[in-house]
């Protein structure tokens, strides 16, 4: 088979592996462009770049659309394989490759259909996730489905952890999947639409913590961050990253209140006791909680 493969970010580079070394071709592999990241906005090529280019396979990096339907059109491709690539095709490119676009998506679809669907599922507390392949349409992530796999979300899954595991799942079962849709093995079936739910694109904003949340719903925010944008709360003006904690819903205390019991910080929230683990002050390196309090147990006096 024949394959562009599109995508951007590291979940995409296992499927991109499995590919490489099975029975298939990569015509190319389209990613974003470089971007501007970090404090000091180094100029830096998205993951799927890289290891392209240590594989030497062509790399393309439309700025839109159009640039996009120029640079593939002549390609011969049997079909084009999207996984967190992160622009919207129009019909005209869709329709280019012999069996279709197929799209990879980390959510159990119509479920959090949108662009974090793994840190919305560990926010509401979901028992299970998965990946989503198939026929892809002008929508976002609406089109037919041709296979669902779906994994336990577990309790001490992140955001990181969870995105692994997707990635690896999406691994094995991409060849094989693609086999079955040449072949005819494999139809697709219509999303039940009116069960679509959505989730948007992830600003650090929304990992500021509020107390008046319950520490469960505030634990799975800790988890669904990490790594990225990272969950914090500001006090005496100083920014205050949480990097896993524990909870106790029984404990009752004061929303937004602090206590310093057996070298561990005790925060009040709306239901139950957050008790942080592992913490981070801005422009410091993490650090245990005890570690922490030893410096800056004054600032919860």
């Amino acid at each position: 088979m024949k394959i562009i493969f599109f995508g951007t970010p590291d979940i995409a580079l296992k499927s991109i592996q499995t590919l490489y070394y099975e029975d298939v071709e990569i015509l190319a592999v389209v990613t974003q462009p470089d971007k501007a990241v970090g404090r000091k906005q180094i100029l830096s090529p998205p993951p799927v770049k890289e290891l392209a280019e240590k594989l030497r396979i062509k790399v393309l990096q439309p700025k839109n659309s159009k640039e996009l339907y120029n640079q593939i059109k002549d390609y011969k491709a049997d079909f084009f394989i999207v996984f967190a690539y992160g622009m919207i095709m129009p019909k005209k490119i869709l329709q280019l490759p012999k069996y279709g676009a197929i799209n990879i998506h980390t959510s159990l679809l119509p479920k959090y259909r949108g662009a974090s669907p793994i840190q919305q599922a560990i926010l509401n507390g979901d028992n299970e996730s998965g990946i989503s392949i198939m026929k892809m349409d002008e929508e976002m992530d609406h089109g037919d489905i041709y296979i669902v796999k779906r994994i336990p979300i577990e309790e001490k899954d992140t955001g990181e952890s969870l995105s692994i595991k997707l990635s690896e799942l999406s691994g094995r079962i991409l060849t094989q999947t693609l086999v079955d849709i040449k072949e005819n093995f494999l139809t697709p079936i219509p999303q039940p639409h009116n069960k679509a739910s959505y989730c948007k694109k992830i600003s650090k904003e929304d990992a500021k913590i509020s107390f008046k949340k319950t520490a469960k719903e505030i634990n799975n925010m800790i988890k669904a961050y990490t790594p990225w944008p990272g969950t914090y709360f500001e006090h005496k003006e100083k920014k205050i990253k949480i990097l896993e904690a524990d909870i106790d819903e029984n404990k009752k205390m004061l929303e937004e209140t602090f206590k310093i019991e057996d070298n561990k910080l005790l925060i009040g929230t709306f239901k139950g006791v957050l008790i942080p683990k592992t913490v981070q002050l801005e422009g410091k390196t993490p650090t245990n909680i005890k570690n922490f309090l030893n410096g800056y147990a004054k600032l919860f006096e």
